[in-house]
């Protein structure tokens, strides 16, 4: 029996990589018995010669489509005697995957070679077992991982992906929204979709010419052109139906054709009805079936679908749709019961919005930028610390930025993204006390630290060469970026301190000095995150911020992630119904407007439909705000940690503060937050008059109460 989880294929090429434009990747391999039905498919950058046993079996032209799909070499021999076999791939590859500075991180997957070879009873795939040129290949990347992403023609179960970790589990409430020219029965989320054809329509492949930077972009670009040519076809009059999945996910979907007819399906995603209706950009596939065919698609974040299906003039079809929800299995560890139902909501809210982002890495969105961002995945962690009891995805996300991103330069070609990188090495030690995994990034840690440090003025110790300075998604002028970025490196300087502290062994790390500026800089910015950045880096006084923070009025333009400072901050102050209003005034306008995962941004007050009015352009056929974004998921480690009053003071949670900071109507809070130790029960409930910690593990000192 074959493992399959262990026998994924890898994207490999010779260890020098894109300085080896000609590469021979081979291997030997034994056959016990006959080999029968067999398949080879393969992707890559470049041109092949696939060779086996001395005879050349197939060639492919180069093609920026080969990287798209695991094409079969129809040529390759179905079966193969028992035996010692060799299998040859020549390879010539004179265009490579462009690396700009905001996908440096990528540098060394310029290039690569990805395939499988199945039969009944064998496997074989691509991995470091391979030989390229006479030497050991190299591993470029796992499957699924930038820049490449998901590829088409893969068996379902490569749902797993790279790091074998991902599964799919199917959808629990679809609903079915329309039908139109059809019939339609919904069993157990099942669909049943039948009817008579309305004609048939040649819908043309994606024209995959160049390569682009990121896999979602190419994706992005193909929805954009099939949705205008199919919006020109008018399908209006064909079987359609639109479901709703109840919550966004990222989803895959399997298809059977029980008809005696080939169909055509074109389907559309869309994160709400608007998007589904308006966005030039919708997500956008279509699918041909042979009479009893079956299809799985690949994963895509959405929480509506629509279903077109094309069938000849008057023949009977008979489709069926299975829907499943994608992502890492996680335990979740920290928990909330309650009696005030927005409290719950926005607990449920932000804790599905993190879950759904964790795949391949902590991505921000599971729509449109699927990728390890560093700010984003920075704050998405805020939730991962206090949800879950295993952090492998935001690890290997903190590895991809932090070794992948070469000397020289900012992570994600952003400036406070490496900032933000090193503070999130900081707190993800505060919270699991993992001394190896810190120590096993020693020389990233150091590395960045020396890029900072070279942006330094030697004399006034101001961060120079900080563009662009991305504080906020709100329009800022440059003073103030540079000013938010002051603040940033002066706090980033605090936690490194303390990071080394606890470590010694970082012996490498300087001591860092701040440049001196007065509070009213902060204060008289126009935007609210210049003066949170002010109150928290501690250019702003006590009791400044305090004044400030009781006078301010949640007004536009505001952001779920200036909201999140804004409670953070007034909780610190001791203004938690200050900090509550943030928290419901925001997160509750998402809910009132019927998100189902938290939004990138929000505006308060709007008069055109709420989607259209996130844009940050003015129309639909503009690059659209998510509503699935991970750094907006943060209310859970606020409700976690100031409502219910549970921070680490020690790495690791050796010792705890315990400060509950109750909230006016609320009569019952109880919860858990994961720690290395085991769990940490705490709140209050009607009858007792104060909080108190319920269950506090064997190995943790309470060192500061309330």
């Amino acid at each position: 029996m074959i493992d399959k989880l262990q026998m994924l294929p890898q994207w490999i090429w010779h260890g020098d990589r894109e300085k080896t434009s000609k590469v021979e990747l081979v291997k030997s391999f034994m056959l016990e018995s006959t080999a029968d039905h067999i398949e080879f498919r393969i992707a890559l950058t470049g041109a092949v010669e696939v060779e086996l046993d001395g005879n050349i079996v197939g060639v492919m032209e180069e093609s920026a489509a080969n990287i798209c799909t695991f094409h079969r070499i129809l040529s390759f021999p179905m079966s193969l005697e028992a035996g010692e076999h060799t299998l040859r791939l020549r390879i010539i590859c004179t265009n490579i995957i462009p690396v700009v500075p905001i996908n440096i991180h990528l540098q060394g997957r310029q290039v690569g070679c990805i395939a499988y070879l199945k039969a009944d009873h064998y496997w074989l795939c691509t991995d470091e077992s391979w030989l390229a040129n006479g030497e050991q290949a190299a591993s470029i990347c796992l499957l699924g991982e930038e820049p490449y992403g998901d590829l088409e023609e893969g068996p379902e179960w490569f749902v797993a992906g790279g790091f074998r970790d991902i599964v799919a589990s199917p959808l629990e409430c679809v609903s079915l929204l329309s039908v139109n020219e059809a019939k339609a029965q919904l069993l157990n989320n099942q669909v049943l979709l039948s009817g008579s054809g309305k004609g048939n329509i040649h819908i043309p492949a994606p024209i995959r010419n160049e390569f682009h930077i990121f896999y979602h972009v190419r994706k992005q670009t193909e929805w954009r052109d099939r949705n205008t040519f199919i919006r020109e076809m008018n399908l209006s009059s064909m079987p359609v139906c639109v479901l709703d999945l109840d919550k966004e996910y990222n989803m895959r979907f399997h298809l059977k054709n029980r008809s005696n007819t080939s169909l055509t399906i074109v389907w559309n995603g869309a994160e709400s009805l608007q998007e589904l209706e308006h966005y030039e950009g919708l997500i956008t596939e279509t699918i041909e079936l042979e009479a009893g065919g079956v299809h799985t698609t690949l994963p895509q974040g959405l929480r509506y679908f629509r279903m077109y299906v094309l069938a000849d003039e008057g023949y009977p079809f008979e489709l069926e749709w299975q829907g499943e929800e994608v992502g890492v299995a996680l335990n979740q560890t920290g928990s909330l019961r309650t009696d005030s139902a927005l409290l719950k909501q926005i607990f449920d809210i932000s804790l599905h919005t993190n879950r759904v982002c964790h795949q391949i890495g902590l991505w921000d969105g599971i729509k449109r930028d699927r990728l390890n961002w560093t700010y984003d995945f920075y704050l998405a962690a805020k939730a991962d610390y206090v949800l879950w009891d295993d952090l492998a995805v935001l690890r290997r996300s903190i590895v991809e930025l932090g070794q992948g991103t070469p000397d020289g330069y900012w992570m994600n070609a952003i400036p406070s993204y490496t900032l933000w990188w090193l503070n999130n090495v900081w707190e993800y030690y505060l919270h699991t006390g993992d001394k190896e995994f810190v120590l096993s990034i020693e020389h990233d840690i150091v590395r960045h630290c020396r890029l900072v440090e070279s942006n330094v003025d030697p004399n006034t110790h101001v961060l120079l060469n900080v563009t662009p300075t991305l504080m906020e998604w709100v329009p800022m002028g440059p003073e103030e970026g540079v000013l938010g970025m002051q603040a940033l490196f002066r706090i980033t300087g605090d936690n490194l301190r303390k990071l080394k502290s606890f470590i010694p062994e970082l012996t490498e790390l300087n001591d860092w000095s701040h440049p001196q500026i007065e509070e009213e800089s902060f204060l008289s910015g126009e935007q609210l995150i210049t003066k949170l950045m002010g109150i928290m880096a501690g250019y702003v006084s006590n009791d400044e911020g305090e004044t400030f923070l009781r006078s301010y009025q949640i007004q536009d333009p505001i952001t779920p992630l200036s909201a999140y400072w804004l409670a953070e901050c007034c909780s610190q102050f001791g203004l938690q119904e200050k900090a509550w209003k943030a928290i419901s005034t925001v997160w509750g306008k998402m809910l009132e407007e019927g998100a189902t995962t938290c939004w990138e941004s929000v505006t308060l007050k709007h008069e055109r439909d709420f989607h259209d009015a996130l844009t940050t352009y003015t129309a639909y056929n503009s690059y659209r705000m998510s509503l699935c974004h991970s750094w907006a998921g943060t209310p859970v480690h606020w409700i976690l940690s100031r409502v219910l009053g549970i921070t680490p003071l020690e790495p690791g949670y050796r010792s705890i503060a315990f400060r509950p900071q109750k909230l006016t109507g609320i009569g019952t809070c109880m919860g858990s937050i994961p720690t290395p130790f085991g769990p940490i029960e705490t709140g209050w409930e009607e009858g007792h008059s104060e909080p108190h910690i319920l269950r506090l593990p064997e190995g943790i000192k309470l060192a500061v109460e309330a």
